[in-house]
Order: C-alpha cells, then sequence, then structure tokens
C-alpha cells in the first residue's frame, strides 16, 4: 500500500507539474542574425616610365633625352606616393655629369626620396617627377665612353589614413609640407 501511495503520489505531481508548466508560457521572440562584413582596401600603384624598352644607345655628352616618369594609384585606397632616383655608372665613375630635374609638385624628404605633395586618389596618377634626362657636355671626358649610365627608379606607396606615413615611413606629413586629410 505504501508502494502505492507513493506511486500515486508521484503521478499527481507529475500531472501537476505538466498542467503548471504548461499554463506558465511567456511571449518570446529571436531576432535574425546580422552578418557585418569587413573587407580591406587595397594599397597598390603602378611606376608609369616613358622610355625606350632597350634604352638609348650611342649616348654623347650634351645630348638631353626624354624619360617621363609618374605613379599611378591603381588601389582602392587613398595614398601617399614616394620615389627613389638611384644614378650609376657601369664601370663606375662619378654622377654628377648627368642632370635631372626633380619636378615642382615633388619634396625632398631628405631620406633619398621624394615625396609627392599631394594625396592620390584610387584611380589618379601624380605629376611627373622628371620629364628628361641630360648628360652635361663640358664635364663629360673620355673615361665615359663606351660607359653605361643607368637610373633606377623606385616607387612606394602607403594608405593616407590613420598615420601609417608616419608609423611606416617615419614622416611627419605637415614637417615635410605633405597635404594631410581633414
Amino acid at each position: 500500500m505504501k508502494k502505492r501511495s507513493i506511486m500515486l503520489g508521484s503521478v499527481v505531481i507529475l500531472a501537476v507539474l505538466l498542467v503548471v508548466g504548461g499554463t506558465m508560457a511567456w511571449f518570446t521572440a529571436e531576432a535574425k542574425p546580422v552578418v557585418n562584413t569587413f573587407k580591406a582596401g587595397t594599397v597598390d600603384i603602378n611606376l608609369i616610365d616613358e622610355f625606350p624598352e632597350n634604352g638609348i644607345e650611342n649616348v654623347n655628352p650634351g645630348d638631353t633625352h626624354s624619360k617621363v616618369v609618374r605613379v599611378e594609384n591603381i588601389g582602392s585606397k587613398r595614398a601617399y606616393i614616394r620615389v627613389k632616383l638611384t644614378p650609376e655608372f657601369n664601370p663606375e665613375l662619378p654622377v654628377d655629369v648627368v642632370e635631372y630635374t626633380i619636378l615642382s609638385d615633388w619634396i625632398d624628404g631628405g631620406d633619398g626620396w621624394y615625396y609627392y605633395k599631394n594625396i592620390i586618389q584610387p584611380g589618379a596618377a601624380t605629376s611627373n617627377v622628371i620629364e628628361e634626362v641630360k648628360f652635361k657636355g663640358r664635364e663629360m671626358g673620355n673615361e665615359y665612353q663606351d660607359a653605361t649610365f643607368t637610373l633606377t627608379v623606385e616607387a612606394e606607396a602607403i594608405q593616407a589614413t590613420n598615420g601609417a606615413i608616419n608609423d611606416q615611413w617615419g614622416i611627419n606629413p605637415v614637417d615635410l609640407g605633405l597635404e594631410v586629410l581633414p
């Protein structure tokens, strides 16, 4: 009998719990999940060098040759641009007999690089860095015969936001006179 009472009590408690549990429902709702996507932009450049692919042969002292150099921003981010020009003769001879003028939109950073004064928008290009190379006639003696002159041009870009130019290149754009984003 005791077992029967325990069994009956258990059934009654279970029935009460089912009834009470069913009547204690709450209104609830769930929001649909939201997915946030962040895709990084790109910093990419193209060095445009208008110069004969095979170079120029038979150069004479006093000659001036066209060499147009500029940089195009082909990335998706606004960017600062810098360019380095490295002149060299083979065999090793003084390079001060060759002259090229860095144009006015470029600022000498004092670190071997020339910095474009404006931030370049995606799809835009800098103005020309140089437009010609001149071999000084009076200063170029016979030791330059059969010598080869090379002018290596390097270009780099960095995002124009969040102080990257200072962090990566150690350049304060305000001190150098470069454009600064508002």
